[in-house]
């Protein structure tokens, strides 16, 4: 733990282009924040222009995450992998957004999904915190009309850095997966399915709630669950 150091829960870049007034970046969203368990940010562009920009948003289809972010982290000085590392990028789907002053755009993202934050558990003691620090880095083009917001290999990036502390309570993880686990069981599609990303991102650290959902009646969800569970065993 480097108690030294203060959190950056919060980073943005201010810019001007084409005139217009722009601040982008990420932030932490509020919430418990445990080794192991969920861990969600938001990414965010305000427009304090007159002219409203178009932004390109895409989808991962072969890691079924949000496209053109990528995150490098590291816990107390050491490297946290990318958990879908392995797969191609194969495309996904895309649209783009207008942002102006009116609306500005909100992203949610789950960080798990992008970073194995359940290695954060064998690295603490019961009861320790630990650093997370963290390099966000989005492809960030933004322009007047549709065709020119499209993203391309030499897009700019936006890039921000990022710290909280991550603490190990045991008690309060498994109250928290057993917790997704019910809100799974009673909860109606679509209002499951944040609980059932959260949980299939958990990984190791939910092992027993993912084998418990690959027995839920809804064949879709548990046919997720078992394919995430086999991956924790291979």
């Amino acid at each position: 733990m480097n108690a030294q150091r203060s959190e950056q829960r919060e980073g943005a870049i201010d810019l001007a282009p084409q005139g217009t007034r722009l601040r982008a970046g990420f932030r932490f969203v509020p919430g418990e924040l445990l080794a192991g368990g969920p861990v969600e940010l938001e990414f965010f562009v305000d427009n304090a222009g007159a002219s409203p920009l178009r932004l390109a948003v895409s989808g991962d289809r072969m890691r079924h995450r949000p496209g053109q972010f990528a995150f490098a982290a590291t816990f107390d000085g050491d490297s946290l992998v990318d958990p879908m590392a392995a797969l191609p990028d194969a495309g996904g789907p895309m649209g783009i957004v207008e942002v102006s002053s009116a609306s500005p755009w909100r992203q949610r993202l789950l960080l798990n999904q992008f970073v194995s934050l359940e290695d954060t558990l064998p690295r603490l003691q019961p009861g320790a915190t630990g650093r997370l620090d963290l390099c966000c880095r989005r492809s960030f083009l933004l322009d007047a009309t549709a065709a020119s917001a499209l993203p391309a290999d030499a897009s700019p990036a936006l890039v921000v850095n990022l710290a909280i502390d991550l603490r190990r309570d045991d008690n309060a993880l498994a109250a928290l997966a057993a917790g997704l686990l019910d809100a799974i069981a009673r909860g109606a599609t679509p209002a499951r399915e944040p609980s059932i990303e959260r949980l299939l991102a958990m990984r190791s650290a939910a092992r027993a709630q993912i084998d418990a959902l690959t027995r839920h009646p809804d064949p879709s969800v548990a046919a997720r669950a078992l394919q995430a569970y086999q991956a924790l065993n291979r």
